[in-house]
């Protein structure tokens, strides 16, 4: 063979296989034809969408995807694609992506490391319940920890637990909903719901730094499939429309966090089953999302952290405006102020609910305003009552909101918080006295991610994601006090 029909050869194999090394590896699973148990509508669905989703948006080329689906997506075959394709097939700085649509179940925790005694997994197509038929969380994890220093996304469109599910084992199949029909283990029967006031991160994946997951349900949920035509997956859906068409761009700057696509996938999750009552009869969908929080704040288009050159765009990138309260925050007697001039803050609402206050002055310092060491810490002094004007602080508080330098544009942000404070008292983080401008967003990324926890709504219900609204209003302190030059 002459040396120009080797380079011809060697062109031809990069362009039949590929390159031997793929800078990205995307791994997609969907399964609507169970061998076992009940069938699905809408994962092979959700596999086609999400194969041009990541070519047309995330840049993925068709030799870096690989699919698995019904026949085909065994779990020997899952885990060897996952072992050889994204492990092996990667390196440091890669991007890698699991995505998981179909059924999902849960097994009984034997090494102690969940929190409510039971692991979750992901359902094959050969799947019969029992932990030698599924794939369990600890070992997406342990296959995920060994993806160090790539850049590592997890999606997964299924049922993660069978907390509130253990009726729906016993109905008429349902191709709709994500949880396979069989007869539950014995031990299924006296399993009760956790008694934790904040659901603690029991998901698939452990939160690491290098890792973004998506899951279309909080832990005791089922996730849907949407019956509007083509069938596909009620959350896959509206991740790929949130990012794709950017309609999660809550605050109109062309980029979409991941904080924002969090937002708008719960927002209309929950406004799909106020219009189909009947198929969310186990109550609303409360997709979460488990990161580091500095994460939130990245553009899941591009996976670029934004570059923030002021106090306002640091709150929007990070808490989108999400405001189904009505929350209205004014600042008196104005928005412009002296050093020593005294500030009150004014809230009005459509919903009942708790305040908390914070200021990030002109350098990016942070500081809880409200509750503060002076202020009483019982629920009833921070209550805004629907319809009702709160001002603060009054008479009683003891207190004053006093103008200090630096000198030029702040922000003010308020948080309504419309569940009982001593239900969620993780929000509260510690004293923010004084914080450097680097720590800013980093504290604002701690809430973000305590707001998105879930809350426990009783022995038979399912989880809700914590009900809050956030207002923001801009000020300046232009001067030092009258009468004093400097």
């Amino acid at each position: 063979m002459t040396l120009i029909h080797k380079i011809l050869y060697g062109l031809l194999l990069v362009v039949l296989i590929g390159p031997l090394h793929a800078e990205d590896r995307a791994l997609l699973v969907g399964i609507d034809k169970y061998q076992q148990v009940s069938e699905l509508r809408g994962s092979k669905q959700d596999v086609a969408d999400m194969l041009q989703f990541i070519q047309s948006v995330w840049g993925y080329k068709p030799y870096q995807i690989r699919t698995l689906t019904d026949a085909r997506a065994t779990r020997q075959n899952i885990l060897s694609a996952f072992e050889r394709w994204l492990i092996r097939g990667t390196q440091s700085g890669d991007r890698v992506l699991f995505y998981f649509s179909g059924h999902g179940f849960y097994t009984k925790d034997y090494n102690g490391d969940e929190s409510d005694g039971y692991d979750e997994a992901l359902c094959p197509v050969e799947t019969q319940g029992t932990r030698d038929t599924m794939i369990l969380d600890d070992q997406i994890n342990a296959l995920v920890r060994r993806l160090n220093g790539r850049n590592v996304t997890v999606v997964i469109d299924a049922c993660h637990s069978g907390t509130v599910t253990r009726s729906l084992a016993r109905r008429s199949p349902n191709d709709t909903i994500k949880i396979p029909i069989f007869e539950p283990p014995k031990w299924t029967m006296t399993r009760g719901l956790s008694t934790r006031g904040l659901v603690e991160s029991d998901g698939f994946v452990t939160t690491t730094q290098n890792v973004v997951a998506y899951t279309a349900v909080a832990p005791n949920q089922v996730a849907l499939v949407d019956i509007e035509k083509p069938y596909r997956g009620v959350f896959t859906r509206r991740f790929i429309e949130a990012i794709q068409e950017k309609r999660a761009d809550s605050n109109s700057d062309g980029k979409v966090s991941h904080a924002e696509v969090l937002g708008y996938v719960r927002r209309e999750s929950q406004a799909y089953c106020n219009r189909n009552r009947h198929q969310c009869q186990a109550g609303l969908l409360s997709p979460q999302l488990e990161t580091q929080p500095e994460m939130l704040a990245v553009d899941a288009r591009t996976g670029k952290a934004p570059v923030t050159n002021n106090t306002a765009e640091q709150v929007t990138n990070v808490l989108p405006l999400t405001n189904q309260a009505k929350l209205e925050v004014k600042m008196l007697p104005g928005q412009r102020f002296r050093v020593g001039d005294t500030m009150k803050i004014q809230v009005r609402s459509e919903h009942d609910g708790y305040l908390l206050v914070f200021d990030i002055n002109s350098t990016g310092n942070l500081t809880r305003l409200f509750p503060n060491k002076y202020s009483d810490m019982q629920e009833k002094y921070g209550l805004v009552k629907k319809g009702q004007t709160l001002t603060i602080p009054d008479p009683f508080y003891g207190f004053d909101f006093e103008a200090e330098g630096p000198l030029g544009k702040g922000l003010l942000v308020a948080v309504l918080i419309e569940d009982k404070l001593s239900k969620v008292r993780k929000l509260l983080p510690e004293e923010f006295e004084q914080l450097q401008s680097r720590k800013a967003q980093e504290m604002l990324q701690k809430l973000r991610q305590q707001l998105d926890y879930s809350l426990q709504q009783g022995n038979n219900k399912a989880n809700r994601p914590v009900r809050w609204s956030i207002g923001v209003i801009e000020y300046e302190i232009i001067s030092s006090p009258r009468g004093v030059r400097g």
